[in-house]
Order: C-alpha cells, then sequence, then structure tokens
C-alpha cells in the first residue's frame, strides 16, 4: 500500500457521530492526522484555528450545509490550497457539479470505501503538495524580485543609494516639499583633487578610497539621512527635518571625519590626506522644481567652498 510521503491534515466534518468516528478511524488508519467536527459552523471555526490540507464533508447538514462550507473554505484560500471531499450517499450527478462550482474538488460515495477513500487521499496529496511547492517558488521569486530590486538602486561600488535610487526619491521629496511645511536640506559633497590621487595611485586604490569615504559618511549621518552615489568622486546627502543651521554642523563632521580617516593624498595634491568639500542649501518648500534648484544651489556652493581652498561647507543662504 502505497502512501503519501507526508501525513496529511485531514479535518472530517459529519453530524452522525459514528459515521464521523468511522472515517476518522479510516483516515488515521491511512497514515494522516484527523480531527472532526459536527457541523458546518465548527469546521470553519477549527479551520481557521489550524488549517487542514483536507476537508471531508458530510453534504447534507443542518444550518451550514457541505456546499456553503465549500464556499467559506474557499474564501480563506490565500495563497494556500485546501482539498474538499464531500460525501453522501443520495447525492445525483447533478449535485456533483454543482459542488464543484462550490469549490468542491472530488466526490465519496457513502458507505465509505477505504480503497477509494485511500486514492482520493493520494490524489489530494498530489495536489496540495504541488500548491506548496508552487507557493515556494513564489515566496522565492517575489523574495529575489524584491532583492532585485534593491540592487539595482545600490550603488555597486560604494554600496550608498546610487542615481535611480536618488531620482525616485526625489521626486517624492519634491512631492512633500510642495504638499508639507518641512525643512529639508541637500548637500553636495565632492573629494578634493580626486583626480591627482587616482592618476598617481591608481583607480583601484581611488575605488578603495570611494568604498572607505562612503562609509566614513553614512556613518557620519543621522539614521533618516540618506546618502547617494551623486557620481564619480561626488556625494549627495538629503538631509530630512534639518534646519540649515544643524545640517550645516552635520556636514562639518562630515568634513571632519573624512579628513581624520588621514588617506595619504597625491605628492602633487595640494592637501597631504585627502578631504572632501561640501556645499549645503536648503529646500524652498512650495516652489516648484525647488528640489532640482536646490541642489543646483548646493552644486554652486561645492563649488564656492572648492575655490575657497577645499575641505570647508559652504552655504548658499538664497535662491539667487
Amino acid at each position: 500500500m502505497a502512501l503519501p510521503l507526508r501525513p496529511l491534515r485531514v479535518l472530517v466534518v459529519d453530524g452522525d457521530d459514528a459515521a464521523r468516528a468511522a472515517m476518522c478511524a479510516a483516515v488515521t488508519a491511512l497514515g494522516h492526522r484527523c480531527r472532526g467536527a459536527t457541523s458546518g459552523s465548527e469546521a470553519l471555526r477549527s479551520h481557521r484555528a489550524q488549517r487542514a490540507d483536507v476537508v471531508i464533508s458530510d453534504w447534507a447538514m443542518p444550518g451550514m450545509d457541505g456546499m456553503e462550507l465549500c464556499r467559506r473554505i474557499r474564501d480563506l484560500d490565500r495563497g494556500t490550497y485546501t482539498y474538499l471531499l464531500f460525501a453522501s450517499g443520495h447525492a445525483k450527478k447533478r449535485d456533483f457539479v454543482e459542488a464543484v462550482r462550490a469549490g468542491a474538488d472530488d466526490y465519496l460515495p457513502k458507505p465509505i470505501d477505504v480503497d477509494d477513500l485511500e486514492a482520493k487521499l493520494i490524489a489530494a496529496d498530489r495536489v496540495v503538495r504541488a500548491y506548496r511547492e508552487l507557493a515556494d517558488r513564489n515566496v522565492g521569486l517575489r523574495r529575489d524580485s524584491e532583492a532585485s530590486f534593491r540592487d539595482a538602486r545600490v550603488d555597486a561600488l560604494t554600496g550608498v543609494g546610487n542615481r535611480l535610487r536618488l531620482d525616485e526619491d526625489l521626486a517624492k521629496l519634491q512631492a512633500h516639499a510642495m504638499r508639507y511645511e518641512r525643512r529639508v536640506s541637500i548637500a553636495m559633497c565632492d573629494l578634493d583633487e580626486f583626480k591627482r590621487y587616482n592618476d598617481h595611485y591608481g583607480h583601484l586604490a581611488g575605488d578603495a578610497v570611494l568604498r572607505q569615504i562612503a562609509r566614513a559618511i553614512s556613518a557620519s549621518v543621522r539614521r533618516a539621512d540618506q546618502v547617494y552615489r551623486y557620481g564619480g568622486e561626488e556625494f549627495l546627502i538629503v538631509l530630512p527635518e534639518q534646519s540649515l543651521e544643524g545640517a550645516a554642523a552635520a556636514m562639518d563632521r562630515v568634513r571632519t571625519t573624512v579628513e581624520h580617516l588621514g588617506i595619504a593624498h597625491a605628492p602633487s595634491a595640494g592637501k597631504p590626506v585627502v578631504t572632501v568639500s561640501i556645499g549645503l542649501a536648503s529646500v524652498l518648500r512650495n516652489a516648484d522644481h525647488a528640489v532640482d534648484r536646490t541642489i543646483e544651489r548646493a552644486d554652486r556652493a561645492m563649488y564656492r567652498a572648492k575655490a575657497e581652498g577645499g575641505n570647508t561647507v559652504s552655504i548658499e543662504r538664497d535662491a539667487s
């Protein structure tokens, strides 16, 4: 006798105590776990509390009959599948058609033949197993899709947000700037004379420095702040709910952190260690294209910081 590889959880529903006990005994003898219910409403409560793989229900029951029980159980199936067998000694072919319409999978004539029951449960096991495997595969695909979505928005070199992530987040930020009165500052950071570093030490060494500095910047800002690689050796930082003065203090900590890494610069550079110049501006609330204009203003301030010798924070205080 070929039993399924895994025992099924079977719920037997029958108002006749003797018939229910006999069915449970037969199901248990076939190697499955079984519990009983005396009515459709009791079966539904039991199934909600602990999902059954298979429900074997008498068709003609007072109150909630087998057809209504089928419909209610199908409504509960979300990403799972319950195999539904109805049992009857008086059902006609048309009754089976209606049962299938209601959600039943198969029919067991009464009195129950054990060989027939075994065959039905083997078929049920195949269906339930297939649905489980499909559900597991869908979970895996969804997890892979979510991971791919996240990976597509992370800069592969530095591990911070990339331009795609930045563009998406800035679109949301612009919508918030138009709708809510919230303070947001944006900082543009550029490593000073980094081309000289790459020319002297090589691009592999330069990539290692970019990774190190990206980690240092991320560790220096608040959890609510977002760091992005803007391009090359440039990083953009969004500081929500931060005044211009508070953002300036935060960016000076970033500047100091980068300097204190003590990364030896190229001999031809103007400073002994790698430093960063930072431009800072606040988003003008309730203004069209406020975020894009703020980036332009922060970029302008950053070039002013470089013109002043680098390794400093320059603030753009107006939209001029």
